[in-house]
């Protein structure tokens, strides 16, 4: 069994083209995890290795790669630069005992950066720097660390230092080696700081020297505690200091047992190799070989080789098809996994993403994942043939299983099958993989608006339905009076005829006429609501009167009535929360206000300021493609989530438009 302190669980975590992948790819060739060292340029990388990464040279999803050395049993979790693609950085951070943010000197620090560095913070998982490219052009360390402490902290602390910037790097060495650094002195105060051994604290107070031997002990703890984010420094790519900074990881990176992990109840999981196994799912893909792989974090217990699991559902335990150490697109059987292990297991149908899992009969104890972020842009999905309609269910689902922010659901208004997802990059991969896993084939478009129509003012509608061609004809004359209703209302029926004018038992077919065409609507199609529809009077015949000519002159006299009650369009109103820099919230703000007919609810500050939080009521129709225009003015650093609010009267002339264009539609079909 592994022991448990000798665990090391790193995920890279960084703006795109930091050097995230490239710094994998060295410290897996470091450790023996891979017999050369892989290029993202030459498409050798062992973490991009899908066609799509390949093609971008950018991590579109997360890769796990597990090694042996120096005594420590690694595993290296790539991520995405993209913030597309939060999902799979949050699935690595959550697995994770130490985050390592990578920035390159050649684009600084970035919002990015900074994001993911807060959510690392807000999940409880320790930090660490690296910083890249320091032998470009225009490179400068010390100002670049500047820039960290004052975008992240002055936790931050360089532990490694370089002999010089841009051509003159050559070589690092170890802060605590250099007696003439200030940053010496900082950074064995922060090590202090979260000092608990009370005589080494009163020892450094008297001698402001700390021992090799207290390093070792110390340091892990202050990097746990978040009193300190060492700051390293390498070039993966010409191999300059790896080895440094592998060297750092292996006598500094925390073990999972030096912090403490707590369910959803706020208690604390021991980890414990003979206590009951307590697991969480983080990541799903799909396998062309042996289907659906889940990648899951222990946290106690053991996990055996045909083990049977069950997850939080009521689904029927699973024998585990396999379990294995990941190695990038490899795995590497194994017979068990213990206590911080990060493994991979086939065969198990029911467990999904972000789902906590026991043995058969064990108690589960839920360690809850990262929030989902909700999905800012949605299309209609059609496919191409009808071949591709018939595989496009199972294969989406598939997807959907393996990417917590893609989903589809069909819009019962529309009929459209709509999926929803981060942005037009990361919905073009998913069609991407459609194509190239299932042979699937699709087109994309901007869903329909699902606008609701109703009436503004009172009003009467008539019609005679009359028909004679041979035989038995059709008769049926109704009156009614049309009313708003109060929101909410729907359709609301009212039988008020009197004296036999519409006999009793053709009634039901009135009302019923009334409901289909309220449901398909007058003016565009769109379910009619909130309309309070009386039916006063009518007229029958004794042969030719039926359900049918009763149903059809309902229909009838329900658009007449409609078309002379001040018809109106309703227009679906979301509330947006949008997160941008503060030095472009007025651009955004303004935009909102004057361009999407958006009414700004409320506004605050948070990251110390740096982050304007807006608040804001929105028509659907204006922000279908806000995530564009949100891309531009903040480049890329801004996000939003929504959610359905209300329907609200679409403005005259913007009424006036819809229902021209809806006209030309019907016009050309």
């Amino acid at each position: 069994m592994t022991e448990v302190h000798s665990i090391r669980n790193l995920c890279f975590v960084g703006h795109p083209s930091s050097g995230k992948t490239t710094l994998v790819d060295a410290l897996a060739h470091l450790t023996g995890a891979s017999a050369r060292k892989g290029s993202v340029d030459d498409g050798t990388s062992i973490c991009d290795t899908e066609p799509e990464e390949q093609e971008k040279r950018h991590t579109l999803q997360m890769s796990v790669v597990h090694a042996e050395h120096g005594g420590k049993h690694w595993t290296f979790m790539d991520t995405p630069g993209y913030p597309d693609f939060v999902a799979e950085t949050d699935a690595a951070i959550f697995a994770s005992d130490l985050v390592v943010g990578v920035v390159s000197c050649a684009s600084g620090v970035t919002y990015n950066l900074r994001k993911k560095m807060e959510r690392a913070r807000h999940l409880g998982r320790p930090r660490a720097i690296v910083v890249t490219n320091l032998d470009g052009e225009n490179a400068d360390f010390d100002t670049l660390v500047e820039e960290l402490r004052a975008a992240i902290g002055e936790v931050c602390v360089p532990a490694l230092l370089p002999d010089g910037s841009g051509a003159a790097f050559s070589s690092v060495h170890r802060t605590m080696l250099d007696p003439e650094s200030p940053w010496r002195k900082r950074l064995m105060d922060r090590v202090m700081d979260a000092c608990e051994d009370e005589e080494a604290l009163m020892a450094y107070l008297d001698t402001q020297e700390i021992t090799e031997e207290q390093l070792d002990r110390l340091m892990p703890h202050a990097i746990t505690a978040g009193a300190l984010i060492p700051i390293l420094v390498c070039n993966p790519e010409s191999g300059l200091a790896n080895e440094n900074v592998l060297e750092y990881f292996t006598r500094f990176a925390p073990a999972p047992d030096e912090y403490e992990i707590k369910d959803t109840d706020g208690q604390v999981i021991e980890r414990d190799e003979n206590g009951l196994l307590e697991a969480t799912v983080f990541c799903v893909k799909t396998d062309p070989h042996v289907g659906k792989v889940c990648f899951a974090r222990i946290w106690s217990g053991t996990l055996h080789q045909g083990d049977t699991i069950h997850g939080e559902t009521d689904a029927k335990p699973e024998k585990l098809g396999g379990l294995f150490r990941p190695i990038g697109t490899k795995r590497e059987p194994i017979e068990s996994a213990g206590p911080g292990m990060i493994v991979a297991f086939t065969k198990v149908e029911h467990l999904k993403w972000g789902e906590s899992f026991s043995t058969a009969g064990g108690e589960i104890r839920k360690v809850a994942p990262p929030e989902t972020p909700t999905a800012m842009l949605s299309v209609a999905i059609t496919p191409k043939t009808r071949a591709d309609e018939q595989k496009l269910g199972e294969a989406l689902h598939k997807l959907e299983a393996e990417d917590p922010t893609f989903h589809i659901h069909t819009d019962s208004a529309t009929h459209e099958l709509v999926g929803h997802g981060m942005s037009d990059l990361h919905l073009s991969i998913i069609e991407s993989r459609l194509k190239r896993r299932y042979g699937v084939e699709i087109e994309m478009a901007t869903p329909k608006i699902a606008f609701r129509e109703t009436i503004t003012k009172p009003s009467e509608g008539h019609h005679r339905h009359k028909k004679q061609s041979g035989g038995r004809g059709q008769f049926g004359e109704v009156y009614l009076r049309l009313r708003p209703g109060e929101s909410g209302s729907g359709i609301v029926f009212v039988d008020k005829v009197v004296g036999g004018a519409i006999p009793r038992n053709l009634i039901p077919a009135v009302e019923k006429g009334i409901r289909e065409i309220a449901g398909k609507g007058v003016l565009t199609s769109s379910v009619v609501v909130d309309v309070e529809a009386e039916v006063y009077d009518g007229k029958f015949h004794a042969v030719d009167s039926d359900e049918a000519s009763f149903k059809m002159a309902a229909q009838r006299a329900f658009r007449d009535g409609f078309e002379k009650a001040g018809p109106a369009l309703l227009e679906p109103v979301y509330e947006l929360e949008i997160h941008v820099p503060t030095d472009v919230s007025g651009t955004v703000f303004s935009d909102i206000t004057s361009q999407r007919r958006g009414h700004v609810m409320d506004q605050w500050n948070e990251a110390d300021g740096t982050i304007t939080v807006i608040k804001a009521e929105v028509p659907l129709s204006t922000v279908q493609t806000y995530h564009r225009e949100l891309n531009s003015q903040t480049s890329g650093q801004g996000f939003y989530s929504m959610v359905f609010k209300t329907y609200a009267p679409v403005p005259a002339q913007e009424q006036a438009r819809i229902l021209k264009e809806n006209a030309a539609k019907h016009d050309d079909d």
